[in-house]
């Protein structure tokens, strides 16, 4: 008689291979454990570039190229001349700092309300041909 050792040949559940991992951003705890909180794959990936996005080039000690000067070009007069340069800056950023990306097309809204704009955001992650939207609200800060 064959004794059993593993509980996951007695369920017919399968486990997603995790390829990339991170910690949420708010380092929250596992219930389970005392340990930090992890995200994987494609929420893994959508916080990177959320977190690139978001900070501005310079913000960084000592790693003066990550980041995106966003916040300087959002809410200029005539924010359909800026979207261009707004769009090449995002595509470099996660071109130069996020290999587990590949960018298909970057969407800004045709109508944008005055004190934020949405950006949505349509990638691959490397191991996976899903595409993956990421949808990030820009507001003014000051």
């Amino acid at each position: 008689m064959a004794t059993i050792t593993r509980a996951d040949t007695l369920t017919g559940a399968k486990k997603k291979t995790e390829y990339f991992s991170d910690f949420m951003d708010n380092f929250d705890k596992n219930p389970f454990g005392n340990q930090l909180a992890k995200i994987t794959n494609e929420k893994a990936v959508s916080q990177s570039i959320k977190n690139l996005i978001l900070t501005n080039s310079g913000e960084r000690p000592f790693q003066p190229y990550i980041g995106t000067n966003v916040y300087n070009l959002l809410f200029e007069p005539n924010f359909t001349d800026s979207a261009d340069l707004v769009e090449k800056l995002i595509r470099n950023c996660i071109e130069n700092n996020e290999p587990r990306a590949i960018i298909q097309e970057i969407i800004f809204p045709e109508q944008r309300d005055e004190y934020s704009i949405e950006i949505t955001i349509v990638y691959n992650v490397i191991n996976n041909p899903e595409p993956v939207n990421l949808t990030l609200v820009l507001k003014r800060v000051r």
